[in-house]
């Protein structure tokens, strides 16, 4: 498992993070939409957070959450110093969101699902914090070897990563290709009314 160093936090804050996706594309094609409640999970220094704050517009809100103490005070400097009214930065716990139930309508996390100690029990408290049918987008590196990121021992395939939401009940979308460093998973909390339009999710096969 590969945890991220806060001293580093300022590589996290870096435009050049911009050659791995289109923050504004991918989050529209992942169905973020104005006047949404997000999740930004594990924001770090808050890279994405103008570009969540951006389409939700002031009729959403961005909830930025993140265990590193270091983190918080970052993300809390830049979205004061941009001004983003709709943002609200919290410290959370590893496996414990700082929110009420059901109030989240897509949730958001970047290259941090690989530092999870205990997958199931974040997404399992995840889930708690989200409507029914909520959207997740998730991104992560790629798992094959890269000039940029963690060693791919340390980071989850797109299999892998689908199974773990699927073992909590969270619905797998499909897989998008988002570069030579990473992909995203688009997937759907579980709704009893969506469960009948979402029969054949995507499953992508491991690598042989």
């Amino acid at each position: 498992m590969h945890k991220f160093n806060p001293e580093h936090l300022h590589r996290l804050d870096n435009e050049e993070r911009l050659e791995l996706f289109d923050p504004e594309k991918t989050l529209k094609q992942f169905g973020l939409k104005p006047g949404y409640k997000v999740l930004d999970i594990g924001t770090g220094a808050g890279f994405y957070l103008p570009y969540l704050s951006k389409i939700v517009g002031p009729e959403g809100k961005v909830y930025a959450i993140d265990s590193q103490p270091a983190a918080v005070e970052y993300a809390k400097n830049k979205v004061e110093k941009l001004c983003l009214q709709n943002v609200v930065v919290l410290q959370s716990e590893e496996n414990k969101i700082p929110l009420p139930d059901k109030i989240i309508d897509f949730a958001y996390m970047a290259f941090v699902f690989h530092e999870l100690t205990n997958p199931g029990e974040f997404l399992s408290e995840l889930l708690r914090v989200l409507k029914p049918g909520a959207l997740i987008s998730i991104i992560e590196w790629k798992k094959e070897d890269r000039d940029k990121g963690p060693p791919k021992e340390e980071v989850p395939s797109e299999w892998e990563l689908g199974l773990a939401l699927e073992d909590v009940g969270i619905k797998v979308g499909r897989m998008i290709e988002l570069g030579k460093y990473c992909y995203g998973v688009y997937a759907v909390a579980p709704d009893p009314e969506l469960e009948q339009k979402m029969n054949n999710p995507i499953k992508i096969p491991p690598a042989l």
